[in-house]
C-alpha cells in the first residue's frame, strides 16, 4: 500500500470515528487539520457516504447548512442525547446508590457518551452536585456484587452468603434461592427464598449487608407460572417490607389523589363521596403502614379490621410521645 493511500485511509477513519462520536465536521477545518485541499476532504466524505450506503446502514452523512458542517444522522441514534444523559445523571445522583468513587466513574463514562459539543455543558451542570455528593454510611463497592448476584439469578443457582443485619454482632450464614434484585429508597435489595423453608412470599436482604457470598452448584427450578416478576412485586411492596399479600381499603382526603396512585400502583378508586375517595390496594407486608402513617389526618384505614386496630394502637403510642 502506498504512503498516500495509507494517509487517506487514516484520514477517513479519523473523520468517521469523530462523526460516530457525534462531532460535526467543517470542511475548511478538516482541510487545515490534515493539510489537504477542501476538494480532497469532500472526496473523503463521499467515501464515507458510499460506505454507509453499501453497508445498508440506517446512518447517513448529512450537510447542515446553518452550521456549515457535516453530521452523522440516523433514524435510531446509537448515542444518548445530551438531555437524556443529563436526566439520567440527575436521577442517579439523587439516588445516592453508589459510593463516591463508583458514582464518579459512572458519571464520567455516561458524560463521554454524549455528543462532543455537549460534554462540557453536562460537566458544568453536574459539577456542583457531584462535588457535594454524600455517599451512604456503608461505603461498600456494589457494582461487582450486583453483577455476580445477577449471574446467580440467571443461572438459577443457590447462593451461600454471610449476612449481617444492622445490630447483629456477627454475620450469620444463609443459603437462599435468589430470584431478583431491586432498588428502593437508597439501597439495593436481593429478593430470595430461604432454603428448606416453605414461604409463600420471598425474603428481602439489603445487598450492602451481605459480607460475602458464593454461588453453589445447587440448582433450583421455578415453574413458569410461579416465576418471580420484579415489576409485579414492586407494585405491591412498600419500603421493602415483605410479608403476606393483603388487600387494604382506606379513605383519602388529601390534596393529591394522583400521588396515592403513583405511590401505590395497584391502588384504584372504588368510591367517590363528599368526605373523600375510597381506595383499595393490594400490598405485601407491613411497609404500607409506614406510608399510611405519613399521611396523617388525610387517611383513614377501613379494612381489614385487624390492620385498622393495629394502626390505632400505633397512633395511640405516638400521642403518648407528645404528652
Amino acid at each position: 500500500m502506498g504512503r498516500e493511500k495509507e494517509k487517506q485511509i487514516r484520514r477517513i477513519l479519523s473523520m468517521y470515528d469523530r462523526l460516530k462520536n457525534g462531532e460535526q465536521l467543517v470542511k475548511r477545518e478538516e482541510a487545515t487539520r490534515f493539510q489537504m485541499s477542501e476538494k480532497s476532504i469532500q472526496r473523503d466524505i463521499e467515501s464515507i457516504r458510499d460506505f454507509l450506503e453499501t453497508e445498508k446502514s440506517n446512518e447517513y452523512v448529512d450537510y447542515n447548512r446553518s452550521k456549515n458542517a457535516y453530521m452523522l444522522e440516523t433514524e435510531q441514534p446509537a448515542w444518548l442525547k445530551n438531555e437524556e444523559i443529563f436526566a439520567v445523571l440527575k436521577v442517579l445522583i439523587e439516588s445516592r446508590a453508589f459510593p463516591k468513587h463508583e458514582m464518579d466513574s459512572i458519571i464520567e463514562k455516561l458524560t463521554h457518551l454524549a455528543r462532543k459539543e455537549g460534554q462540557s455543558a453536562i460537566k458544568q451542570m453536574m459539577a456542583n452536585e457531584n462535588h457535594l455528593y454524600v455517599e451512604l454510611n456503608h461505603k461498600k463497592d456494589l457494582l461487582d456484587t450486583l453483577w455476580q448476584l445477577s449471574l446467580a439469578i440467571q443461572s438459577k443457582k443457590v447462593i451461600a452468603m454471610h449476612y449481617k443485619r444492622e445490630f447483629d454482632e456477627q454475620a450469620s450464614e444463609r443459603r437462599v434461592k435468589p430470584v431478583g434484585i431491586m432498588f428502593s429508597e437508597y439501597y439495593f435489595y436481593l429478593i430470595a427464598y430461604p432454603m428448606n423453608i416453605d414461604f409463600d412470599y420471598p425474603t428481602i436482604y439489603r445487598i450492602d449487608r451481605i459480607e460475602q457470598f458464593r454461588q453453589t452448584s445447587i440448582s433450583y427450578k421455578v415453574p413458569y407460572h410461579e416465576r418471580f416478576q420484579e415489576g409485579e412485586f414492586r407494585k405491591r411492596v412498600q419500603f421493602m417490607y415483605t410479608g403476606e399479600l393483603v388487600k387494604i381499603k382506606f379513605r383519602f382526603t388529601g390534596p393529591s389523589p394522583q400521588a396515592v396512585l403513583d405511590r401505590l400502583p395497584t391502588a384504584k378508586v372504588i368510591k367517590e363521596s363528599d368526605d373523600g375517595l375510597i381506595f383499595e390496594t393490594e400490598v405485601f407486608g407491613k411497609g404500607i403502614k409506614m406510608w399510611l402513617l405519613s399521611q396523617g389526618e388525610f387517611v383513614e384505614v377501613l379494612e381489614p379490621e385487624a390492620f385498622r386496630k393495629e394502626l390505632m394502637v400505633s397512633l395511640e403510642r405516638m400521642i403518648v410521645n407528645y404528652q
